[in-house]
C-alpha cells in the first residue's frame, strides 16, 4: 500500500463501541469502480445492502482522490473512507466485527496488516471468481503462454492455502464453492453472486423492429479481449456472408488491447458513461467467451433490460441458464454465427428469450443478497 496520507477527514461521527460487533471494513486496492466492471458493481451492491441492514462501513484502500465521483458517491450513502497509511484512524476501530477482503490481490497484499492492526475482527474472503481456474481454462486454450503459467500457480497459492485464515469464504456460485470445498472447510464456504433485477418495465422497452445492432460489453479483463478476436476473426465472417449488414458495437474500454481489428460494421465506442440506450436498442447481446470463471455480469446486465443473450458454456457458468429457453449456449463459432442469424431476424425467438429474462434473474435477487448477509 502507499504511505501517502489521505485528505479526506475522518467521519466526525463517534465510533459507538456498543454497535462494533455490527461493522464491517471493507479492504480493496482501490474503490470500486462500479460502472466499469461487474465485478465493482456487484461489490458496490454488497456494501449498500450492509448499509441497509445498519452495519457501519468503512472501505480501507491506497486510494486517495476524495475528489473522485467513486469517492463521492460512497461517502454520500455513508461509507467511512481511510486511506491505508492513516495508522491512527485505523486502530480506532480495534474492535470492528468483520474485515470483508474483495479478491486474491487485496487479500494477499493486506492480510497481515489488517491483522496486525485489527486484530479481533472476523475475516471474510470475498473470491469475487476462482482466478487459477481462470488461468488453467486460459492455458488449454494457448498452453505455451508462460505469463499465465505464473499467474495460475500465484493464485492458486492464494486461494488454496492463504485461503485458510478467513474465517469466511466468499464463492460467487455453486459450482465454484463446490470447487473450494475441496481445499478448505466447506462450513466456512458461503455463495453471493453477482446481484441484478429489472431495470426497465418490461412494457416499456423497444419492440424487436426497432431495435438493430449486436453488444457486446466488457472491460480488458483477458477473456473479454480473447473473446473480441474469437466473434471477430471467427464468427462475425460467417455472419456477414448472410447478412453484411449487421454491425457489433462494443463497449468497455478495450482499445489499447486490441490489434488488427478493423471493419466497418465492428465498432469500439470505449467507455459509454451510461448504457442504457444501448441496451434497450440492440437486438442482442454476444459473450463468446472461451475461457474465464465466476458469474459473468454482461449477461445478467443484458436480463436486466430483456435483451437476448447468444454465449457458450463459460458464459452461462454459474447462472442456472437453460438453453434455447433462458439464452442461447453453443461453444462452436458456425453454431454462434447461426444462432445470431436466426435471433436477428425472428421475432418469435427474440420474444420467448426475452420474456424468460425475469426468471433468469431470480437466483441474483437482492433479497438472496439479504439473507445472506442476515445469516453472516
Amino acid at each position: 500500500f502507499s504511505k501517502r496520507w489521505s485528505t479526506e477527514s475522518f467521519s466526525s461521527k463517534k465510533i459507538k463501541k456498543s454497535k462494533m460487533q455490527k461493522s464491517i471494513v471493507f479492504v480493496s486496492n482501490s474503490l470500486p469502480t462500479y460502472d466499469k466492471d461487474s465485478g465493482a458493481n456487484r461489490l458496490k451492491e454488497i456494501i449498500e445492502e450492509f448499509l441497509n441492514a445498519n452495519f457501519e462501513c468503512y472501505f480501507l484502500t491506497n486510494e486517495n482522490n476524495s475528489s473522485s465521483k467513486y469517492w463521492k458517491y460512497f461517502s454520500e450513502i455513508g461509507v467511512t473512507i481511510l486511506n491505508v497509511s492513516e495508522i491512527e484512524k485505523i486502530q480506532t476501530l480495534k474492535d470492528v466485527g468483520f474485515v470483508w477482503f474483495n479478491g486474491p490481490n487485496s487479500f494477499k497484499k493486506n492480510l497481515n496488516f489488517v491483522s496486525q492492526h485489527l486484530p479481533k475482527s472476523k475475516i471474510i474472503y470475498d473470491m469475487v471468481d476462482v482466478h487459477f481456474l481462470r488461468y488453467k481454462r486460459s492455458l488449454l486454450l494457448n498452453p505455451f503462454k508462460i505469463s499465465d503459467y505464473k499467474r495460475y500457480f500465484k493464485y492458486k497459492k492464494i486461494e488454496t492455502k492463504l485461503i485458510k485464515k478467513a474465517s469466511i469464504v466468499v464463492a460467487i456460485s455453486e459450482k465454484e464453492k463446490e470447487l473450494i470445498s475441496k481445499y478448505v472447510s466447506p462450513e466456512k464456504v458461503i455463495t453471493i453472486s453477482n446481484i441484478h433485477y429489472p431495470k426497465v418495465s418490461k412494457a416499456e422497452i423497444p419492440t424487436f423492429n426497432l431495435r438493430q445492432n449486436i453488444l457486446f460489453i466488457g472491460s480488458k479483463h483477458t477473456p473479454n479481449i480473447d473473446a473480441i478476436y474469437f466473434l471477430y476473426n471467427e464468427v462475425m465472417p460467417k455472419v456477414w456472408k448472410t447478412n453484411k449488414d449487421i454491425k457489433v458495437q462494443i463497449i468497455g474500454d478495450v482499445a489499447e488491447e486490441i490489434k488488427g481489428i478493423s471493419h466497418p460494421m465492428f465498432e469500439f465506442l470505449g467507455y459509454v458513461p451510461n448504457v442504457v440506450s444501448y441496451f434497450l436498442n440492440s437486438k442482442l447481446m454476444v459473450a463468446p467467451l472461451r475461457y474465464g470463471a465466476g458469474v459473468k455480469g454482461k449477461i445478467g446486465q443484458a436480463f436486466e433490460y430483456y435483451l437476448p443473450v447468444i454465449t457458450t458454456d463459460i458464459g452461462a457458468e454459474g447462472m442456472n441458464l437453460t438453453n434455447n429457453h433462458h439464452a442461447m449456449i453453443t461453444n462452436d463459432s458456425s453454431e454462434f454465427a447461426a444462432k445470431i442469424i436466426e435471433l436477428y431476424q425472428n421475432e418469435e425467438l427474440w420474444q420467448k428469450l426475452s420474456n424468460a429474462s425475469e426468471d433468469s434473474l431470480k437466483p441474483f435477487s437482492k433479497e438472496h443478497l439479504r439473507n445472506v448477509i442476515q445469516s453472516i
